[in-house]
């Protein structure tokens, strides 16, 4: 009798205009949410490579003027050199970038002798776990925020309406049980939704996301299409659930939509709430003091010693010495502020199972490669490399060696190194496991009230 139920479910689905309509609506959100969120992946790309260039352009002129001994500054100098050279650290986008904006930003950091925070900028080291990009409009809004509407819309009169219109007695008396009905009806209009939106999703992945040729792009796509999967199953199974209460079907929207407001929007609001309380985000303005203070000294010592002729080693070597005491002297507070952040999101990390949609979202934002995970990542590469290139340009400055056109060739290049795919998708696969346990658990606690509702029928 299931398969009956299905069949006629689904004649009475493809004369439902609501059906299609929400459907259309879905994909018409999907398809802006895929240009927008590849618009700004392309946006963020396309001024990170402007920014290599610009450096190239300034190394191409340091090797110019070191060729022609001639410029204001002494680029034979390495610490001089070191100050007018940069290197434009970037984050390579992730395979599916165009999913979530989330940290996209902190995507490059131009990396100088100076102090490392004085080549970033504060901006860039501050940006939290726990900061949402609610306003961006992606796929991941759509997915998170979004489809659960949509399934609310399909799934809050399962069995309200046959009740209402008294046709819920008439198929009871056939040979089939209310909760093979019930079921029958679900499946059905599950297998519709998920059915769509999977490959929804997946064009729009194949459409707007430029890695899904690069290694791991194929895998990174299961795991978020299975996370999506996952998600849609867990509110099927919570409208299933709050039918087996034998509501009105007003009262099943009201209720459906109260369960999602809670969910989607309360809880999210109080994880992040208790978040910044447990562990306060860094202070701005202390950070961006501290930077403010290192730019000021390291440039007063630098006009200071460019009255000191004759003698540009020692000059130099002062310079340095100025430099590596600023960093010694912001470091303790930067590392109060990363671990500060890496507490934010572990909290964030266990907190999550709370909420279908921040299970979602973390998932969604860590396989765009826009989450905390890989934004400190990149921060602790990035640390590294900055001693990798102020100790190319010391080395010199110590050794009395003036910097050569050759030196140019062999300085160093940053590499970013992605996190080992088993670890993000054991990471992905908890989340799933966290929504799929519940929404078994929600289809077990229905069985009771789908026979009280066939009592009342």
């Amino acid at each position: 009798m299931f398969w009956t139920v299905v069949r006629v479910e689904a004649r009475n689905l493809r004369a439902e205009r609501a059906l299609w309509g929400l459907l259309a609506l879905l994909a018409a959100l999907v398809a802006g949410a895929a240009w927008s969120g590849a618009a700004s992946a392309r946006a963020r790309q396309a001024t990170v490579e402007g920014a290599v260039e610009a450096e190239e352009r300034r190394l191409a002129e340091v090797r110019a003027r070191l060729v022609a001994g001639i410029g204001r500054d002494d680029p034979g100098d390495p610490v001089i050199a070191g100050r007018l050279i940069a290197h434009l650290a970037v984050l390579p986008p992730a395979p599916l970038a165009a999913l979530a904006r989330g940290q996209g930003d902190a995507d490059s950091a131009r990396v100088t002798t100076d102090s490392r925070l004085s080549a970033r900028g504060a901006e860039a080291a501050i940006a939290g776990p726990t900061v949402q990009a609610t306003g961006a409009f992606d796929l991941a809004f759509v997915f998170v925020y979004l489809l659960p509407l949509l399934i609310i819309g399909l799934t809050y009169d399962l069995l309200a309406g046959e009740r209402e219109r008294g046709t819920l007695a008439l198929v009871l008396a056939q040979p089939v049980s209310l909760r093979t009905f019930v079921l029958g009806k679900a499946c059905l209009r599950a297998a519709v939704v998920v059915g769509v939106t999977l490959g929804l999703a997946a064009a729009a992945l194949a459409l707007s996301a430029d890695g899904l040729a690069t290694p791991g792009g194929l895998a990174h796509t299961a795991l978020y299409l299975g996370a999506l999967l996952a998600y849609a199953l867990f509110w099927f199974a919570a409208a299933v659930a709050v039918n087996a209460r034998g509501r009105t079907a007003a009262g099943n929207a009201l209720a459906l939509v109260g369960v999602w407001l809670v969910l989607v929007v309360a809880v999210p609001g109080l994880v992040r709430m208790a978040v910044e309380v447990a562990y306060p985000p860094p202070s701005r303005v202390e950070l961006a003091n501290l930077v403010r203070d290192a730019a000021s000294e390291i440039e007063e010592e630098l006009t200071a010693l460019q009255g000191d002729h004759g003698a540009a080693a020692p000059a130099g070597l002062r310079l340095l010495a100025v430099q590596e005491a600023l960093d010694a002297r912001i470091q303790p507070v930067v590392a109060r502020f990363r671990d500060q952040l890496a507490q934010q999101q572990r909290l964030v990390n266990r907190l999550r199972f709370l909420s279908p949609a921040l299970v979602l979202n973390e998932a969604v934002v860590d396989l765009a490669g826009t989450g905390g995970d890989a934004a400190r990542r990149f921060d602790g590469q990035v640390d590294a490399f900055h001693g990798q290139w102020r100790a190319f340009f010391a080395e010199r400055a110590r050794a009395g060696q003036r910097l050569t056109p050759a030196d140019l060739d062999g300085l160093p290049t940053f590499a970013f190194v992605p996190e080992p795919l088993g670890d993000q998708a054991a990471r992905v696969g908890l989340g799933v496991l966290g929504l799929l346990l519940p929404a078994l658990a929600l289809l077990l606690m229905s069985a009771p009230g789908l026979r009280r509702v066939g009592r009342l029928a």
